[in-house]
C-alpha cells in the first residue's frame, strides 16, 4: 500500500512518514518535496497510489493542484491535507479539489495518525480548528453546484489566468493547444455564469477556488 506524501520540510515530512508506518507493515511511504514530482510520479500509469497526504504551501506551486490530479486518476482513494494554511479559502478550495480530510501541523502526532485511520475507514476528520468554515459553508445560500462542477484542467487555467498569463502562455504551461484553452474558458464562463476573464478569476479567488 502507497502513502503518497508531498511536503517540503524534511522534519514534517518525517513526521508524516512515520504516521503512515503506524498504519501497519503494509503501509509504504512515498516522499517528494514539490508538487511537479509529485504531479511526474501521478502521470506514470504503472504507479499506484492508496492514500494521499498533501501540504499546501509547497515551493513550486499550491498542493491543490496535487490534490485534483490524485482525484482525477485515483477517483476512490482518500487524500488528506496536512498542513499550516488555516484560511477558509484553503479549507474550501482543498475540499473542492478532493480532499476528505484536513489537519494542521501543530496538531498533536496522535491525532493526525488518528486522522489518517479515519480517512480510510471512509470518514471525514477536519480539525476542530477549522470546523466553523463547513458550517459557514453549509449555511451559505449561494449555489455551490457549478464550483463543484470545474475539471482540474479549468482550475489549472484560472490559476495561470489569475497570475496574469496570456492564453498561449496558459496553453504552453498546460501542454495543450491554444484552441483547447479557448474551450475551458467558454466552460468556465458557462459555469461560473460570467462574461470576462476578470470576472471568471475575480469569482473564483471569492469563492475560494485559487
Amino acid at each position: 500500500m502507497n502513502a503518497l506524501i508531498i511536503e517540503d520540510d524534511p522534519s514534517f515530512a518525517e513526521r508524516m512518514r512515520c504516521s503512515v508506518e503506524r498504519l501497519g507493515e503494509t503501509w509504504q511511504a512515498i516522499l517528494f518535496r514539490t508538487a511537479g514530482e509529485a504531479l511526474d510520479y501521478l502521470d506514470n500509469p504503472s504507479h499506484q497510489v492508496d492514500l494521499g497526504l498533501v501540504d499546501l504551501g509547497l515551493p513550486d506551486q499550491s498542493g491543490i493542484e496535487v490534490i485534483a490530479r490524485i482525484k482525477s486518476r485515483f477517483p476512490d482513494i482518500p487524500t488528506m491535507v496536512v498542513s499550516i494554511a488555516s484560511t477558509e479559502r484553503s479549507v474550501i478550495a482543498a475540499i473542492r479539489a478532493g480532499a476528505r480530510g484536513y489537519v494542521l501541523k501543530d496538531d498533536p502526532s496522535t491525532q493526525i495518525t488518528d486522522a489518517l485511520s479515519q480517512t480510510l475507514q471512509g470518514n471525514y476528520p477536519i480539525s476542530p480548528a477549522l470546523a466553523r468554515y463547513l458550517f459557514k459553508l453549509a449555511g451559505s445560500s449561494e449555489p455551490l453546484e457549478g464550483m463543484a462542477e470545474l475539471t482540474p484542467k479549468e482550475l489549472e487555467l484560472l490559476r495561470h489566468l489569475s497570475r496574469g498569463r496570456s492564453y498561449a502562455e496558459a496553453a504552453r504551461a498546460m501542454g495543450v493547444a491554444v484552441s483547447t484553452v479557448q474551450t475551458h474558458i467558454r466552460n468556465l464562463y458557462r459555469k461560473l455564469d460570467v462574461h470576462s476573464q476578470v470576472q471568471a478569476v475575480t469569482k473564483a479567488q471569492g469563492r475560494g477556488l485559487i
